[in-house]
């Protein structure tokens, strides 16, 4: 299926690993240029010219944190001034700790997630609304959709930002809705990217169990019976910036295998 958005400049959060760097190759392989961007310059470089050099499209690797507001400011004006309007805004950045939270650990979580997503949007809607399309896509966990049994109060930030990060997303969709813009969630399941080694690696000590043992726990919850690929969740984002999904907006979609129980309406 051809996507229509050959030509458009996208640019992605936490674009060096996982679901960022998935998704950069699939926007890529539709024509897309692609700018990505994350703390780690020389991975980013690394994966900018591994894309570049398979596709021939335009590739821009910004080191940029999202939890500091003059980075995101800095990161959309290079953006812009090295690819030109920014049609496509795919924030996935994220701050991941295990084991007890302090105070500063969650407010770091929100201003990265929360924070880092809302000043990405309010930096390039803007220019999406000017040029009459535009398309957003926001990352969030499935923790939005169900808590997480046995978390401790203290030991998760995830339920709260992905919820939070769902609720804007749906305000701000209706506010740009009639401008050609739409801003829609994607909600990973458990996604075999490095974020899901930690997470093993965390359930063999607290459990005292093999890794064998851990990876065959996380399966047994998911009903298609196996992990999802990061190219799995970057194929619903591709789609949700194609010209076919102009009328689906304020909308969440889990790519889960059918992990989460509750009925969604």
């Amino acid at each position: 299926m051809d996507l229509g958005i050959a030509g458009k400049n996208a640019l992605i959060t936490g674009g060096s690993r996982g679901i960022g760097r998935a998704t950069a190759w699939a926007l890529a392989r539709e024509g897309v240029n692609v700018a990505i961007c994350a703390r780690q310059l020389d991975r980013l470089e690394e994966v900018a010219n591994e894309i570049r050099s398979a596709t021939g499209v335009k590739v821009v690797a910004v080191q940029a944190d999202m939890s500091v507001k003059e980075d995101i400011a800095g990161l959309v004006a290079k953006v812009k001034a090295e690819l030109g309007s920014i049609g496509i805004l795919v924030n996935n950045g994220v701050s991941f700790n295990v084991g007890t939270l302090t105070d500063d650990d969650w407010l770091h979580h929100f201003n990265v997630k929360v924070h880092g997503y809302r000043r990405a949007m309010e930096a390039v809607l803007p220019g999406m609304v000017e040029a009459g399309w535009g398309r957003v896509i926001n990352v969030a966990g499935l923790a939005a959709r169900a808590s997480i049994m046995g978390q401790a109060i203290n030991g998760s930030t995830a339920g709260a930002t992905n919820s939070a990060i769902v609720n804007i997303s749906k305000g701000v969709s209706d506010a740009v809705a009639n401008s050609g813009v739409t801003v829609n969630v994607v909600h990973p399941g458990a996604t075999d990217t490095d974020r899901h080694q930690i997470n093993i690696a965390r359930a063999q000590e607290v459990r005292g169990i093999s890794h064998e043992e851990a990876e065959a726990a996380t399966v047994a919850g998911i009903p298609i019976g196996r992990m999802i690929q990061p190219e799995e969740v970057a194929a619903m984002i591709a789609f949700y910036c194609s010209q076919q999904a102009s009328a689906i907006t304020g909308q969440t979609i889990g790519v889960d295998g059918g992990s989460v129980r509750g009925v969604t309406y």
